[in-house]
């Protein structure tokens, strides 16, 4: 990576400044468009029921038989609270009373808890609050994307907490493979494999886009962005007045997922790309990256956790 930090200037020339990008730090409902996103600055209190019940169906889930004991140990809920909440979860399908083994179980309608979630869920909860301290740094929005059959699908934007956004959204866009920079910095760090799958596609589906120039030319800007660290959006790529630059998220020698960051090429002098957001952005993908490896090496953290530590000095 030093080399890539070597080269953090060499890319197109940009110019002009526009100044007055502070915004004030405005403190709105944490259910507003523009509220703060950290996860623990909540509208109102947690409902202690529901908390209860939840810890409640968490211990059943983790053995095969549990008891009303059982559960009072593991959680010091008052045993009378843990037989209404057993009684309620065996209301709503996720709990059963197993008389022969003499205690409760959960069901199988548990595993429609975790229909939603899948292995980018996890990505994201690990590179979120790092993205949103990145915005904060440098005030321009962070994408995060995966890859969607041939196009990145962005999953996650804090467009919502910069002040000098340029767009109402771009959740659920899909920029390709080819011109983005999601794309090419996707491109650029997948397998070989996959890479001539991708460009074999590209050859086949767009002609006369992806010619034997175009091919040439863009396998030597993947060749770079590999040696840089990062990969840049076409310059003719509309709107035209932006400059995106993309970085992987490695984990494990695989791209778990992408992140980019876009500004107004006249907003950001030549000069001051690298300090102000190549710098920045090659460092919050590294602390990413780091997370992702410390949380895959111990799979019982769960990164979304609120802990408490005890520590005595």
């Amino acid at each position: 990576m030093n080399k890539a930090v070597r080269d953090l200037t060499r890319m197109e020339p940009v110019s002009e400044t526009v100044p007055g990008l502070g915004a004030p730090n405005i403190h709105c409902r944490t259910n507003s468009r523009r509220g703060h996103t950290n996860p623990l600055d909540r509208s109102y209190p947690p409902v202690n029921a529901v908390c209860r019940a939840l810890n409640v169906l968490k211990v059943a889930n983790e053995k095969s038989i549990v008891t009303v004991n059982s559960i009072y140990a593991a959680t010091k809920i008052p045993r009378p609270t843990i037989v209404r909440l057993l009684e309620t979860l065996m209301h709503e399908g996720y709990v059963v009373r197993d008389n022969m083994c003499g205690g409760y179980r959960v069901t199988q309608k548990v595993l429609e808890l975790s229909a939603g979630y899948g292995g980018i869920s996890r990505v994201i909860e690990i590179a979120r609050p790092l993205s949103i301290g990145l915005t904060r740094q440098i005030k321009w929005p962070i994408g995060l994307g995966v890859i969607d059959g041939d196009a990145i699908e962005i999953v996650y934007w804090t467009g919502t907490i910069s002040p000098v956004v340029h767009t109402n959204t771009v959740l659920g866009k899909r920029p390709d493979l080819f011109r983005f920079a999601m794309g090419r910095a996707y491109m650029a760090f997948c397998g070989d494999e996959e890479r001539e799958r991708h460009i074999a596609r590209m050859r086949k589906e767009m002609p006369v886009e992806f010619g034997p120039q175009e091919e040439t030319a863009f396998r030597e800007h993947l060749k770079r962005a590999r040696s840089v660290g990062y990969a840049m959006r076409d310059p003719r790529t509309e709107p035209a007045r932006m400059t995106t630059f993309g970085v992987p998220l490695m984990e494990k020698d695989k791209v778990a997922a992408v992140m980019s960051v876009s500004f107004f090429t006249s907003s950001v002098p030549q000069k001051d790309i690298k300090k102000m957001v190549l710098k920045p952005l090659i460092e919050t993908r590294l602390n990413i990256e780091h997370a992702l490896a410390f949380i895959s090496d111990r799979p019982h953290l769960d990164a979304s956790a609120n802990r408490e530590y005890d520590v005595t000095l």
